[in-house]
């Protein structure tokens, strides 16, 4: 039987000419033994040459295997042609004639090239000495020394066969020999081998050696002789091609016996193959020695030279010590040679179509093999005429004339898909090159038998499973060659398109989140094979085509709501799509605060504060918390934060006024290039100092923001969390809040509400991170017997922070739990900034409906949810300014989330006749609401701006 052949028209001689030039067989695999009796080598994974050989631990080299092979075991040498076996390695062990010894490189695994065996410059790569029953196959070997590389020595009953010897041509004159034969070796055969010009001879059998066969081989271009046989007896040469350039391509001399039969000795000529190691050449293409002429038959060979021959043609036989130029002389002149032929062009392949080395060998010669070098079969061509001896009709030469069977590229089914059950109808009208009649059957490829026919007439077949289907057509010639052709698409669909599905949350690591990269899981259907392509668009423009891939992450451009929607299609056209939401936010980067130089603003004045000098030229920022501390004050007046390049809005950051300083943090979004401006609403000039607390990055691995209802920690009024006592003018009171009130020891920073009241004399408030001196922001700041609040935002590592009264007198100090950042994502919340609005002025009724200001002891309800970009749900903090303007009396307000008990907090104090300004984030209630409660003695008016909200994680 022959091998499957490619089917698309492609002639075999073309596929032959591949196989000669690459040195590699592309015949049928030597049968692979099973793990009984194999040892495997391969110094490219884990080995050991101290264990046993198996194929989980192989053996490092070919030597260590060799040492331990006992009669039937197949040694099954893998590597890669780039990292050689470099040591020369000797066979010393021997098989019996029922279980040889093998060593071979077939079969490969499919990922798995082909090893190599470097032949050492001291050694040939592969000896075998003194042994018996030992068989070489399909191997590899180079030799860059241009040395012996493989020798059989005192040894007997050997096989060496499809084993390729490579390297380049030498340009100096070398001695080596490709495969050698010594004088105390017998039995011995070279089959299909694949030799190339690196060495002096291709084949040598020596002086001694008996019962030699040498067939079936390829040799190219060797300096001293392609087949050199010295002094052999019973030695036959048979069906080799030799291309012979520079020397003698098949000689016997020394009293050699035997028989030259069936070769192809090969003149080319080309002048540009001459070099000083290859000159132009003087010897005969074969040559018999006159002491070896009365013991060899030479028959059925030939000569032939390349088309583009430019060289004067050369002696073809040298016959017991006479020339003969052609096979017609020689013939004449010896008897010899009744069928050999010459006159003959022919390349480095297969003959062409209608060649006289077609079908003209003898079959019956000695060491004829059944199939050539390449390990197809010897066939009948039935356009040449059948002039050679015996049966089988081989071809000259090593390599054999085969037929080209051609399937048409559109042999496919048809229809190639619709719904299951589908009824398909296939046919073929493939053609042999040398008109055999041809059969063929089709495998469907869903299990059921195949169905026959021939040329010209279709075959039917019904899918009665949804499925995808590969059918495969064989074609058949009488004589058993075929030829392959597959068709891997025929789609028997469901009856409705498979589902799609796609979530997203947000990426997450270490308790923090990257709040504006969102992980989609988009699972495959229960049919996934009925899956031509999807498409994620994620809803800013952009969008990726998936393919089987199940995950997908992609970074958002900035905060926002955005709908991603994957567009999934069938291998019958028909869509399904599947839709989710992803709320791109903001996380928390906690800052150690550094206040930049004092600046002074002109009386509505602008001043520019770049994204260097907030710090906020980081990746994906979109806000900034800052901490502002106004002195020196000409005028009352206010300060206002908004993104450089938009319309300034109507709102305050905190409000100043001459001979106090004060201090507040306020939230401001940035434009992407982070810069911002800092307006001055006063009639007078003001001096500012800016601090950056924390950034807001929709591109950052940071921290969520955990609200909490207000609480007080530290009140020195009452001994709560420190002596019940006034704290000195340049004292400190170290309060612990991690690991109380729920704040996890693990939160990266704290917002408090920090107070001072009953002061003794002007002065200010410093908070800083407890254990280290360069984490500190400014909190209130008072003159004598003034109360204030301010709300600071400040890290922590141990869940402490550091109260300095940097006065020179006594204050009690007060501190009220707002919330954190980091420990979780848990129970977290993510931002959003927003457009600063106004979103409560009793002055005006916004956010009241009515112009009342809050009477004393009386609350305002503010419904921050579903409005001013604030969505309808999820909301579980806003980030405020509040304004008490010029107020007639003294007290303090209290924000805190309605539908709960209002806590005994401050979130900002005010004084009698000055306005008050400050930050308060808070917690939201249930229902969506703010309570603020006037705990003073006289109706006030408050107005509230809007900076951003926090989003239930993850937001929602």
């Amino acid at each position: 039987m022959h091998r499957p052949r490619p089917a698309a028209g492609l002639p075999l001689a073309a596929i032959v000419v591949v196989g000669v030039l690459s040195g590699w067989g592309t015949g049928a695999a030597v049968a692979d033994p099973g793990s009984g009796g194999t040892l495997y080598v391969d110094h490219d994974i884990r080995c050991s040459d101290s264990g046993t050989g198996t194929q989980s631990l192989p053996f490092c080299t070919v030597q260590a295997a060799a040492d331990v092979a006992e009669p039937g075991d197949t040694v099954r040498i893998l590597g890669d042609p780039l990292s050689p076996y470099t040591a020369p390695v000797t066979v010393t062990r021997s098989g019996t004639s029922d279980e040889p010894i093998t060593f071979s490189g077939a079969p490969l695994p499919l990922t798995r090239l082909a090893a190599v065996l470097a032949a050492p410059a001291s050694a040939p790569a592969l000896t075998l000495k003194g042994v018996h029953d030992v068989r070489v196959e399909s191997l590899t070997f180079s030799d860059e020394h241009h040395g012996d590389v493989v020798a059989v020595t005192g040894s007997g009953q050997v096989t060496l066969d499809r084993l390729t010897v490579t390297n380049s041509a030498p340009t100096v004159p070398v001695t080596g020999t490709a495969i050698g034969v010594d004088g105390a070796s017998s039995d011995v055969t070279v089959s299909r081998n694949s030799v190339y010009p690196n060495t002096a001879y291709g084949v040598r059998v020596a002086p001694g050696a008996a019962r030699v066969t040498v067939t079936t081989n390829v040799i190219l271009t060797q300096q001293q002789g392609g087949i050199a046989v010295s002094g052999a007896t019973d030695t036959d040469v048979t069906g080799n091609t030799v291309f012979a350039p520079c020397a003698t391509a098949i000689s016997l001399d020394g009293a050699s016996s035997g028989v030259v039969e069936n070769n192809v000795a090969a003149f080319v000529g080309n002048t540009s193959q001459q070099t000083g190691a290859c000159p132009a050449p003087t010897a005969p293409l074969y040559a018999v020695s006159a002491d070896s002429a009365s013991r060899v038959t030479a028959d059925y060979n030939a000569v032939t030279h390349q088309q583009s021959s430019t060289a004067p043609a050369r002696t073809e036989y040298a016959w017991a010590g006479t020339s003969y130029p052609s096979s017609g002389t020689f013939r004449d002149g010896t008897g010899q040679g009744a069928h050999d032929l010459d006159g003959i062009t022919a390349g480095l392949a297969a003959p062409s179509e209608h060649s006289p080395l077609i079908d003209s060998a003898d079959a019956t010669a000695p060491g004829a093999l059944d199939t050539d070098q390449e390990g197809l079969a010897r066939v009948d061509d039935l356009l040449v005429a059948n002039t050679g001896n015996g049966t089988g009709h081989p071809d000259r030469g090593a390599l054999e004339r085969q037929d080209t069977l051609t399937v048409a590229a559109d042999d496919d089914p048809a229809p190639t898909k619709g719904l299951a059950p589908l009824g398909v109808s296939l046919k073929t009208d493939a053609t042999s090159a040398w008109g055999a009649a041809l059969a063929y059957s089709v495998d469907f490829g869903d299990g059921s038998d195949p169905a026959t026919g021939t040329p010209g007439t279709p075959v039917a077949h019904t899918y009665t499973a949804p499925g995808r289907y590969t059918t495969r057509i064989t074609v058949t010639e009488p004589d058993g060659t075929t030829a392959e052709r597959s068709y891997a698409g025929v789609t028997a669909g469901t009856a409705a398109p498979p589902a799609a599905a796609l979530s997203v949350a947000p990426e997450t690591s270490g308790g923090q989140v990257d709040a504006g990269s969102a992980r989609f899981t988009v699972p495959m259907p229960a049919d996934p094979w009925e899956v031509a392509y999807r498409t994620l668009d994620y809803g800013d423009g952009t969008h990726d085509n998936l393919g089987s891939a199940t995950l997908a992450t992609h970074q958002y451009p900035g905060p926002g709501t955005y709908t991603a929607t994957l567009t999934q299609t069938d291998l019958l056209g028909r869509t399904t799509t599947a839709g989710t939401v992803f709320h791109s936010a903001d996380a928390f980067v906690a800052v150690t605060p550094q206040h930049d130089s004092k600046r002074t603003i002109a009386a509505h004045g602008v001043l520019n504060l770049s994204a260097a000098t907030l710090r906020a030229d980081a990746g994906g920022v979109d806000a900034a918390q800052l901490q502002l501390v106004t002195s020196d004050a000409k005028a009352s007046g206010t300060l206002t934060l908004y993104a450089h390049g938009t319309t300034r809005p109507g709102t305050a950051a905190t409000a100043f006024e001459p001979g106090r300083t004060t201090s507040a943090v306020t939230t401001v979004k940035v434009t992407p290039t982070g810069s911002v401006d800092l307006y001055n609403g006063s009639s007078g000039a003001v001096t500012v100092d800016v601090a950056t607390v924390g950034l807001q990055s929709h591109a950052q691995y940071a921290d969520t923001y955990h609200p909490a209802t207000p609480v007080r920690l530290l009140d020195t009024r009452t001994g709560t969390g420190a002596t019940r006592s006034p704290v000195g003018g340049g004292h400190s009171v170290t309060l612990s809040v991690g690991g109380t009130h729920g704040v996890p020891t693990t939160a990266r920073a704290l917002v408090l509400n920090v107070t001072a009241t009953t002061t003794k004399a002007s002065g200010n408030l410093t908070v800083a991170t407890h254990g280290t001196g360069d984490s500190a922001v400014t909190g209130p700041c008072w003159t004598t017997g003034q109360t204030v609040t301010t709300q600071v935002v400040i890290p922590v590592r141990d869940g402490k922070v550091v109260l300095r009264n940097a006065s020179k007198a006594s204050a009690n100090l007060v501190a009220d739990l707002a919330g954190w950042y980091g420990g979780t994502t848990a129970g977290g919340a993510e931002f959003r900034p927003v457009t600063p609005v106004r979103v409560l002025d009793t002055r005006t009724g916004t956010g009241t409906g009515k112009v009342a200001r809050i009477a004393a002891h009386g609350t305002v309800k503010i419904k921050v949810i579903g409005a001013h970009g604030v969505p309808a749900t999820g909301v579980s903090a806003v980030d405020l300014n509040l304004t008490v303007p010029a107020p007639s009396g003294s007290g303090y307000l209290v924000a805190h989330p309605d539908g709960v008990s209002r806590p005994g907090v401050y979130s900002l104090s005010f004084t009698k006749g000055h306005t008050a300004a400050g930050r308060a984030l808070v917690k939201v209630g249930a229902d969506g609401e703010v309570d603020l409660y006037n705990a003073g003695t006289v109706p006030v008016d408050v107005y509230a701006d809007l900076a951003g909200d926090d989003l239930v994680f993850p937001a929602g």
